[in-house]
């Protein structure tokens, strides 16, 4: 079963043709984890997995909105139910720092301070109700440390359970994620990856580190590029990955859906 395990059809970009996206989904009898970015995108994510039976959701307050709401530790944990199955999407994210410089006249300094508060919250959080993590990393045009930072905050935290979603980092990086006993995520980029880096990193992971996922609205693969991104396309994502690994579409789609099913419990 084909698994897209990272989606938004929470946000505002599917508001007028939902039910058409989802019915796609059904046809092709696919599961979608959908993602929270904030405290009210975590709540419709929760509210569409009550809905439809393959309908899966992760709570969480995106570091690009650090300034724009509290995280509420307790408003989060009362979102979590038997279809919420990872926290986030939380980390680090250096390439957006200027809007908070911006709109709330922050230092660099204060912003990734406050955006590792956050990250330290999320991961307590899940660990507290036994979930995985879903972390986001993007490193910044004159800071390139976004997946550094990461790395040694799980560490420290002791964490190994979750996905490095829309993996971005180098292949040293990846390796090192790998070995804490996280997963990569790899969107519709690996379709026109320019520098080579993902199809280089999708060739060497190992198959029980891999999973697909769309992060729609956003990241449409070849052929779709440049529209809105929506769970069916996943399968373009599995099936670049099994040209360069040699292997069958669908045992890509096998591999990830077990790696899926097992990192989120899903039912």
């Amino acid at each position: 079963m084909l698994i897209d395990s990272h989606a938004h059809l929470n946000f505002k970009a599917f508001k007028d043709d939902l039910a058409d996206v989802i019915k796609r989904c059904d046809e092709i009898g696919m599961k979608v984890i959908n993602i929270g970015a904030a405290f009210d995108t975590s709540q419709r994510a929760v509210v569409l997995a009550s809905e439809q039976e393959n309908f899966y959701a992760s709570i969480g307050l995106h570091p690009i909105h650090v300034y724009d709401e509290e995280f509420d530790a307790k408003k989060f944990q009362d979102l979590i139910n038997e279809k919420v199955v990872a926290v986030g999407e939380t980390g680090f994210d250096y390439f957006h720092l200027w809007q908070a410089l911006e709109k709330h006249n922050k230092s660099v300094e204060e912003v990734k301070q406050k955006q590792e508060k956050l990250f330290r919250d999320h991961i307590k959080l899940a660990k507290d109700n036994d979930l995985p993590l879903i972390v986001h990393g993007r490193n910044g045009k004159d800071d390139p440390n976004a997946y550094r930072d990461i790395y040694n905050v799980l560490k420290d935290e002791k964490v190994n359970r979750g996905v490095i979603h829309c993996y971005g980092g180098n292949l040293e990086e990846a390796k090192q994620f790998v070995d804490l006993g996280f997963h990569l995520g790899f969107t519709g980029i690996i379709t026109f990856d320019k520098t080579e880096t993902l199809r280089e990193i999708a060739k060497w992971i190992p198959l029980d580190k891999m999973l697909i996922e769309t992060d729609a609205p956003y990241l449409a693969p070849v052929p779709f590029r440049g529209k809105r991104n929506e769970p069916s396309y996943v399968q373009y994502v599995a099936k670049q990955i099994a040209s360069l690994r040699a292997e069958t579409e669908d045992e890509i789609v096998d591999i990830t859906a077990k790696n899926a099913n097992k990192l989120f419990n899903l039912k």
